[in-house]
C-alpha cells in the first residue's frame, strides 16, 4: 500500500489513508474503503498490508526501498556473472580458439593443443578479464533492465537498451580477453595490450569492433529478456519456473545470435592498423567454410554476449 506522498495533491488525504490502513490492518481486514475522488494511481497495491512499527507508526514504503532492490539486483548480477564465467572458462577458451585461430580444428583438438602448450592453467587464460567484465556487465545489465522496464514498459526494449549500456561500459575488457584467450601462447596481458594499442593507434584501439558487439547486444539481450517475459507470462506459479525460463531464453538468444558473435570475434582478432568492417569479416568467414563456419566452436558452449 503506497501513498504518493511526494505529490502535493495527495498530502491532504494521506492522514485519512494512514488511519484507515492502520485500522484495517489491526482488524485483520484485507480491503480498504476508498475515498471519493481518490485516483487509482495513488494506490499501487490494495492487498499489500502496511507495516506497523512497535510504536504504532505506519511504515510506508519509500524510494529507499526501490534503491535497496536495485542495489541487491546489481550485487546479485555481479556475483552470478563472476561465478558463471569461472565455471565455463574452459569451454569459453576452446570456443574462442575455434572461432579465431584454429577454425579447422575440432573442439577436442583445440583443447589438446591448449593443454599441450600451456597446461591446465591455460584453460583459464583470460578468465580474470572475463570475470571482471561479466561481473560489471551483469550488474549493469540487470540493474538497468529492471529500472528501464518500469519506464518503457516493454521487456524487449528495456533489455536491448540495458545490453547496449553494459556493452559500451565494459567493451575494452571483452576485447582484451579475446586477444589474450584466442591465441595459444604464454604472452602476458601487458604484452597483449601493448600490441593491440600499437596496431590501433592508442586507446581508441580498445574499442575496435564495438559496433558489431553493441548491435549484437541489442538483439541478444532484447531476445533473451523478451523471451523470458513471454515464457514467464505463460508459466505456472512454480519456484523453478524462472530458472527454467531463463535458461531457455538464453539458449534461444545464443543460438540466434551466435553467427554475429563469430563475426565480431574475427573483427577483434584482426591484426593490422586498418579495422576490418563487419561485411568484410562476414564475407571472409563465409569463404572459409560457408554458413557452418559462422557456428564453429558453438557446440556445447555458453551463449554469446553473455
Amino acid at each position: 500500500f503506497r501513498v504518493l506522498a511526494d505529490d502535493p495533491s495527495c498530502r491532504p488525504r494521506q492522514a485519512w489513508i494512514e488511519s484507515e490502513a492502520r485500522a484495517c490492518f489491526e482488524s485483520g481486514g484485507v480491503e480498504l474503503p476508498r475515498p471519493r475522488g481518490l485516483e487509482s494511481a495513488e494506490i499501487h497495491a490494495i492487498y499489500d498490508p502496511p507495516a506497523v512499527t512497535s510504536s504504532g507508526v505506519l511504515d510506508m514504503p519509500s524510494s529507499a526501498g526501490d534503491s535497496r532492490r536495485h542495489a541487491t539486483r546489481l550485487v546479485n548480477g555481479a556475483v552470478a556473472g563472476a561465478v558463471g564465467k569461472t565455471v565455463v572458462s574452459p569451454l569459453e577458451r576452446v570456443r574462442l580458439v575455434g572461432q579465431t585461430t584454429r577454425p579447422d580444428a575440432s573442439a577436442l583438438a583445440s583443447a589438446r593443443n591448449v593443454l599441450a602448450a600451456e597446461g591446465w592453467s591455460g584453460m583459464w587464460r583470460g578468465n580474470g578479464l572475463a570475470v571482471a567484465r561479466a561481473a560489471s556487465s551483469k550488474a549493469i545489465l540487470f540493474a538497468a533492465q529492471d529500472a528501464l522496464r518500469v519506464r518503457v514498459g516493454h521487456d524487449f526494449v528495456a533489455g536491448s537498451l540495458a545490453g547496449v549500456l553494459a556493452t559500451l561500459l565494459t567493451y575494452p575488457l571483452d576485447l582484451l580477453r579475446t586477444r589474450a584467450a584466442a591465441a595459444v601462447s604464454t604472452a602476458s596481458l601487458g604484452a597483449v595490450t601493448a600490441s593491440l594499442m600499437r596496431e590501433g593507434g592508442g586507446v581508441r584501439a580498445l574499442y575496435r569492433g564495438v559496433g558489431a558487439t553493441a548491435a549484437g547486444a541489442v538483439a541478444f539481450e532484447g531476445t533473451r529478456f523478451g523471451s523470458f517475459g513471454w515464457l514467464q507470462a505463460r508459466s505456472a506459479d512454480w519456484w523453478l519456473a524462472p530458472a527454467i525460463n531463463g535458461t531457455l531464453a538464453s539458449l534461444l538468444a545464443g543460438m540466434v545470435m551466435y553467427p554475429n558473435d563469430t563475426v565480431r570475434r574475427r573483427i577483434q582478432w584482426h591484426r593490422g592498423t586498418e579495422t576490418l568492417s563487419y561485411l568484410e569479416a562476414a564475407r571472409a568467414l563465409l569463404c572459409e567454410g560457408g554458413v557452418a563456419r559462422l557456428y564453429r566452436g558453438g557446440g556445447g558452449s555458453p551463449p554469446p554476449n553473455g
